[in-house]
C-alpha cells in the first residue's frame, strides 16, 4: 500500500517551489510518498519531484507504476456561494407583493401621518416662541466647507481607480496575489484611510461632514477590499487552470505524438492535428459512453440523455469548439455554444472504474455533483491523467464563471449575464460597481431589464421628505437639549431617547429604503433585501445580522468565512469579526467627536456575552422578552453614547 503525502523534506510542512528556468518562472511540486507492507510497517519513503508544473499528484500502483495525477485545491468556490444574490424586494417597498399583505400595513400609513403632525406641531410652537417657522442652525453647521467636502470625496471616489491596473497586473501575471500583492492593498488601504483622518481633523469639519466623508471612507474600503480580494483569488484560480492546461498539452504530445508534417503550437509543444485525435478519441468514449448510459450505465457522471440526440450534439460540438486555440483559457462564447450542460462529479483517478467501486460514504460529500457549463472536449479521454486534468480544469472553469444565468420564472424582468474571468476587469465593471448598492463583488449580479424612471422620482423625494423630517427632529428636539456638566442625567436621559430613536428609524429608511433602493433602479440591480425584520430581534447578534445586510455579507464573506478558512475557530472568528467592527465604529465616533473614550467600544464588545446569554434556553423560549430587552437596550444606548460622549 502507498500512502502520498506533499511535504518539503526538511521540515515536513507543504511546499511548492518556484524556480527560474530560461528566464520564465518553472513551478516544481515535490511529493514524498510512503510505501507500507500489509503489516503496517514502513518499508520505504519515495521523493519524486515533478517539474515545470504545480499543484501535480501521483498514484503508484501495486506494480510500482508511477500515474502522474491534478492535486485539487483545498479552497474552492465555498467562500464565494456564502454570500450569493437573488431578486428580492425590501420589505417597506410598495411594489413588494408579500408586504402588501401585511396586516399592520395600516400602522405603517399611522407612523408618517403621525410625524407629519409632530412636524407641524414643531413649527408652530417654534413660530409661536421665536417667531421663526425652523431655525437654520443646523443648516449652517452642516453646509460649513461644503465645497471643499465634494472636491475631497470626488477624489476619493478617483483614487478607487487604481484597483482597475491592480487587477490587470493579476490578469497579465506580472505578480502574484498572494503573498505579493496582498500586502499592497492592505498598506494602501490603511494609507487611504490614514490620510482621511488626517485631512478631517485638518479642515476641522463640524460632526456631519466628518461623520459622512468617514462613513463613506469605510464603505468605499470595504468595497475596494473585496473587489481586490475576489480579483485576486479568481487570478490564481486562473493561472493555475492555465498550468493545468499547459501540462494537458504536453500529455497530448507525449500520448498522440508528433508526426511527420506536424508542427507544434505554443509551449506545451502539441499541434493542432494532434489535439484533434485526442479530442477524436475522447467523442468515441463519450459516445459509447452515452450507450452505455441509455443502457442504465453512468460510467463517467454525465446526465442520462437519448442516445441518438446526444452522439449528434456531442459530435457537433467537437468539430465547433474543439480546437486547441479555442480551449485555451476562458471564454464566454465558448460557453454560450455549448447548448448541453454536463453534470460532472469531481475528478476521480480512474473515472472509468470508480462507478463501480464507490461507496456509499464517498457518495455523501466528496462527490457532490457539479453542473459544468464549459465541458472541456478532453474530459473523457481514455488516458487518465489526460481526462483527470480535463475535469479539474472544467471545475476551474466553474470557479471563473458568473452565477448561472436564466429567466426566473416569477420575475420575468430579471436577468442574470454570464461573464467569465478576467473579461469583468475593465474601467466600466469597476464604476458600475460603485454604484450598485452592494459591498461584496461578484462577477455579475441579478438585474432588471429595464429602469423605472418615476419610481426614481419618487425614491429621490422620499430621500429629501426624510431628510427634512430629521432636520426638524435635530434642530428642535436635539440639538437644544445637548447635556452640560451640570444637567442631571436622568433628564437629559429622558429628553434625548424618543428624539434620537425616531432619528435613528428615520436614518435607517434613508438609508436603506431611500438612497440603496434609488442606486439599485439606477443599475438595474435586482437584489433589493438590504435589511430584513430586525425589529423583531430578540437578541444583539440577530439584530447585528438582520439590519444592515451590506455591511453582515462582506463581514461574513471577508473576515468571519476568511478566519475559518486560513485555520482558525469558529468562536475565534467570531471574535475577530466582533473586534474589527468595533474598532471600527469607535473611530467613526472618535472622529466625530474628537475624542477617543472607547464607550461605543464597550457597548460593542458586550454583545459577546450577550450573544451567549441569549442562547439560555429559558431567554431563547421567551422571544417577547428578548424583543424587549432588544428595544430597551437601544433606546437607553442612544442617548447614553450622546450623553457620554459630549459630557466626558
Amino acid at each position: 500500500m502507498a500512502t502520498t503525502t506533499e511535504k518539503s523534506p526538511v521540515n515536513g510542512t507543504p511546499r511548492s517551489e518556484l524556480s527560474e528556468e530560461d528566464g520564465g518562472v518553472v513551478s516544481n511540486t515535490t511529493v514524498t510518498t510512503e510505501l507500507i507492507g500489509k503489516k503496517g510497517d514502513k518499508k520505504e519513503s519515495l521523493t519524486f519531484t515533478h517539474q515545470g508544473v504545480k499543484g501535480i499528484s501521483h498514484k503508484v500502483d501495486k506494480d510500482g507504476a508511477v500515474h502522474l495525477l491534478p492535486k485539487r485545491s483545498g479552497k474552492t468556490n465555498r467562500i464565494r456561494t456564502l454570500v450569493s444574490f437573488k431578486a428580492r424586494e425590501s420589505h417597506f417597498d410598495r411594489f413588494n407583493k408579500e408586504a402588501a399583505k401585511d396586516p399592520f400595513r395600516g400602522f405603517y400609513t399611522l407612523f408618517w401621518i403621525s410625524l407629519m403632525i409632530f412636524v407641524l406641531n414643531t413649527f408652530y410652537n417654534s413660530f409661536a416662541t421665536t417667531g421663526q417657522i425652523l431655525s437654520l442652525t443646523f443648516a449652517t453647521l452642516f453646509s460649513r466647507d461644503a465645497i471643499v467636502l465634494a472636491i475631497s470625496d470626488g477624489v476619493l471616489i478617483g483614487s478607487l481607480f487604481i484597483c482597475v491596473p491592480f487587477a490587470k497586473i493579476l490578469v497579465n501575471g506580472w505578480c502574484r496575489y498572494w503573498p505579493t500583492l496582498i500586502w499592497f492593498q492592505h498598506v494602501w488601504q490603511a494609507c487611504l484611510l490614514g490620510i482621511v483622518i488626517k485631512w478631517s481633523h485638518y479642515r476641522d469639519w463640524p460632526w456631519v461632514q466628518s461623520g459622512f466623508f468617514v462613513l463613506h471612507t469605510l464603505s468605499m474600503l470595504m468595497k475596494i477590499h473585496s473587489y481586490m480580494a475576489i480579483n485576486g483569488y479568481l487570478a490564481d484560480t486562473y493561472h493555475r487552470m492555465k498550468r493545468l492546461e499547459h501540462t494537458i498539452e504536453e500529455r497530448v504530445a507525449d500520448v498522440e505524438g508528433i508526426r511527420e508534417g506536424e508542427k507544434p503550437v505554443g509551449k506545451g509543444g502539441v499541434s493542432e492535428e494532434a489535439w484533434k485525435r485526442a479530442v477524436e478519441k475522447a467523442a468515441a468514449a463519450d459516445e459509447t459512453d452515452l450507450r452505455s448510459k441509455a443502457e442504465g450505465g453512468d460510467a463517467n457522471g454525465h446526465l442520462a440523455v437519448d442516445t441518438d440526440e446526444s452522439t449528434e450534439a456531442v459530435s457537433t460540438q467537437v468539430g465547433e469548439w474543439d480546437n486547441l486555440q479555442a480551449q485555451r483559457g476562458t471564454s464566454t462564447l465558448r460557453q454560450r455554444a455549448n447548448s448541453t450542460i454536463i453534470d460532472r462529479k469531481p475528478s476521480v483517478q480512474h473515472p472509468e472504474r470508480d462507478h463501480k467501486k464507490k461507496s456509499e460514504k464517498s457518495k455523501h460529500k466528496d462527490n457532490q455533483e457539479t453542473l459544468i457549463r464549459d465541458p472541456h472536449p478532453l474530459a473523457t479521454h481514455p488516458d487518465p491523467l489526460i481526462n483527470s486534468l480535463a475535469r479539474e480544469v472544467e471545475l476551474l472553469r466553474e470557479e471563473l464563471t458568473s452565477s448561472r444565468p436564466g429567466i426566473d420564472e416569477k420575475n420575468p424582468d430579471v436577468y442574470t449575464e454570464t461573464v467569465t474571468w478576467p473579461s469583468n476587469v475593465t474601467f466600466a465593471n469597476f464604476f458600475d460597481y460603485l454604484l450598485v448598492p452592494t459591498l461584496v463583488y461578484e462577477l455579475s449580479y441579478p438585474r432588471l431589464k429595464t429602469v423605472r424612471p418615476l419610481y426614481l422620482l419618487e425614491k429621490a423625494l422620499a430621500t429629501f421628505g426624510t431628510f427634512f423630517v430629521i432636520y426638524v427632529i435635530t434642530e428642535h428636539w436635539i440639538m437644544p437639549r445637548q447635556p452640560s456638566p451640570d444637567t442631571p442625567l436622568l433628564h437629559t436621559f429622558l429628553e434625548l431617547a424618543v428624539p434620537m430613536m425616531l432619528n435613528y428609524l428615520l436614518i435607517f429608511y434613508i438609508m436603506f429604503e431611500c438612497i440603496c433602493q434609488f442606486f439599485a433602479e439606477w443599475t438595474g440591480f435586482a437584489d433589493r433585501l438590504f435589511y430584513e425584520d430586525w425589529w423583531n430581534a430578540t437578541s444583539m447578534d440577530v439584530f447585528s445580522r438582520r439590519w444592515n445586510r451590506p455591511v453582515h455579507s462582506f463581514l461574513l464573506r471577508h473576515v468571519y468565512a476568511s478566519s475559518i478558512t486560513a485555520g482558525l475557530p469558529k468562536g475565534v472568528a467570531m471574535f475577530i469579526t466582533f473586534l474589527l467592527s468595533s474598532l471600527l465604529h469607535e473611530l467613526v465616533m472618535a472622529i466625530v467627536s474628537g475624542k477617543i473614550r472607547g464607550y461605543l467600544f464597550a457597548m460593542q464588545m458586550a454583545q459577546l456575552p450577550l450573544i451567549f446569554i441569549s442562547q439560555i434556553p429559558f431567554v431563547k423560549r421567551n422571544e417577547t422578552l428578548g424583543n424587549i430587552i432588544f428595544w430597551t437596550g437601544l433606546l437607553i444606548g442612544f442617548p447614553m453614547l450622546n450623553i457620554a460622549y459630549i459630557t466626558y
